[in-house]
C-alpha cells in the first residue's frame, strides 16, 4: 500500500541555529489564498500543456449533488522554478511534483537540504509517496511533496492515487480552513458554541462574520450576507426523533428537513417556502461522525412558488442517548455564479458539530 508521513526535519537553511521552533513559526507571515484553490509547483521542463491537464485533471472532481456539468472540487494554480515567490509561496494548500530529473531546477525555489533528504527517504521507503510539511513558508501552510523517480513515474502516481492524493488535499483545506474562518478561539471561550451545547447539548462553531437570524428551541439558523454580491450563505441546526433506523432513510431525512425550514424559513412571495429540490436527486453517504452513527446529504435546496435554489449540505448524526437525530446543514444562495467556494466554507463549519 502507498504510503505518505509527516516530515519533521525543519529547512535549518532558512534560520539561524539559535532561533526556536516557537520563535521560527511566530516570525513567519500568514497564508495566503482562497478555499477550493491550491497551488501545484512543478518545473517547466516537466510541465508541458499536456502534463498540466493531466495534473488538473486530479483536482477536477466534480462536486456531487449540484446540477450537471457541476463545478469541480478544485481549481489549480502552478508555479515552477521561474516563479514561487509571494502570494503562491505563502499558500495554505501547496503540493510540489518531485522526481529525479526535476530536483536541481526545483533546488532554486526550494531549500537544498529538504529535497536531498525527500530523495533519500524516497530511495529507503519506495512505498512512500508523499510527504507532508507544515508552516514551511507560511502559518496554517499545508506543502506535500509527490515522490516519483521521473516525469513519466510521476504521472503513474498521479493517476493510480489521484482518489488519495485529492482526499489529502481536501483533509488539508479543512484544516487550514477551519483554523482561517475561526482563528486561535479554543471552543470552550467560543461563546456562542458554549450557549448552544449547554441549552441544547450540541453546538457548531461560529465565525464573528456569520449573524444570528433565528435561535430558538426548535431551530437554529446563521446568516451571513455579501455586502458586494448577490451571497447568501445560512447555517442551520436542528433536530428530530430517533425511534428506529428507519429514521434515517434519505425520505424521512428530508421530510424533517422540509418541515422545519418550511417553518422558519418562508419565500419572498406569499406562501412560498424552501424545500429540497424534487428535481435533483440528492447524494447520500452513510458515515460515521465522531462515533455516532450519521449520513452525510449533498444536494439541492429551491422554493416552492419562486424561481430561487442553490447546493445544500447536510450533516445528520444519530444521539442515541436522547432519542434524537441531530442536523446541521449549509446552504448557499449566488444567482449565476460558482458556488464551490462558499459551500466549501459552509461545510468545514457544518463539520464542527459536537454532541455531548
Amino acid at each position: 500500500m502507498k504510503t505518505y508521513i509527516i516530515l519533521v526535519f525543519t529547512i535549518v537553511a532558512l534560520w539561524s541555529c539559535e532561533t526556536s521552533p516557537e520563535e521560527r513559526k511566530a516570525l513567519l507571515p500568514d497564508s495566503t489564498g482562497q478555499l477550493t484553490e491550491l497551488v501545484v509547483v512543478v518545473d517547466t521542463r516537466t510541465a508541458d500543456s499536456l502534463f498540466k491537464e493531466r495534473v488538473s485533471d486530479v483536482f477536477r472532481k466534480r462536486i456531487e449533488g449540484h446540477p450537471p456539468p457541476g463545478e469541480a472540487m478544485f481549481s489549480v494554480l502552478f508555479a515552477d522554478e521561474t516563479f514561487f515567490q509571494g502570494f503562491f509561496q505563502k499558500h495554505r494548500n501547496i503540493i510540489v511534483l518531485l522526481n529525479l530529473e526535476n530536483i536541481e531546477r526545483l533546488k532554486k525555489i526550494l531549500p537544498t537540504s529538504t529535497l536531498d533528504k525527500l530523495v533519500s527517504l524516497r530511495a529507503k521507503k519506495p512505498g512512500t509517496f508523499g510527504v507532508l510539511q507544515e508552516d514551511v513558508f507560511a502559518k496554517n501552510q499545508k506543502m506535500f511533496y509527490v515522490l516519483a523517480n521521473n516525469k513519466a513515474e510521476m504521472d503513474t502516481v498521479l493517476q493510480e492515487s489521484r482518489y488519495q492524493i485529492l482526499e489529502l488535499a481536501l483533509k488539508h483545506e479543512n484544516i487550514t480552513g477551519k483554523r482561517r474562518l475561526l482563528g486561535t478561539i479554543h471552543p470552550k471561550d467560543d461563546v456562542f458554541y458554549q450557549k448552544c451545547i449547554k441549552e441544547k447539548n450540541f453546538g457548531i462553531r461560529k465565525p464573528e462574520s456569520y449573524r444570528i437570524a433565528i435561535d430558538n428551541e426548535e431551530l437554529v439558523w446563521l446568516r451571513k450576507s455579501s455586502t458586494t454580491s448577490e451571497l447568501e450563505q445560512g447555517l442551520l441546526m436542528y433536530e428530530a426523533p430517533y425511534r428506529s433506523i428507519d429514521d434515517l432513510s434519505t425520505d424521512s431525512l428530508l421530510k424533517f428537513r422540509n418541515e422545519w425550514v418550511k417553518k422558519y424559513i418562508p419565500g419572498e412571495i406569499e406562501g412560498s417556502y424552501m424545500k429540497y429540490s424534487d428535481a435533483l436527486t440528492p447524494v447520500r453517504k452513510d458515515q460515521d461522525f465522531k462515533e455516532k452513527i450519521g449520513v452525510e446529504i449533498r444536494g439541492w435546496w429551491d422554493v416552492e412558488g419562486d424561481f430561487m435554489g442553490g447546493p445544500s449540505y447536510i450533516r445528520a448524526v444519530v444521539d442515541e442517548s436522547r432519542g434524537r437525530i441531530v442536523f446541521a446543514e449549509g446552504f448557499v444562495f449566488y444567482p449565476n455564479e460558482d458556488k464551490a467556494r462558499p459551500m466549501r466554507e459552509l461545510e468545514i463549519l457544518v463539520n464542527t458539530l459536537s454532541i455531548k
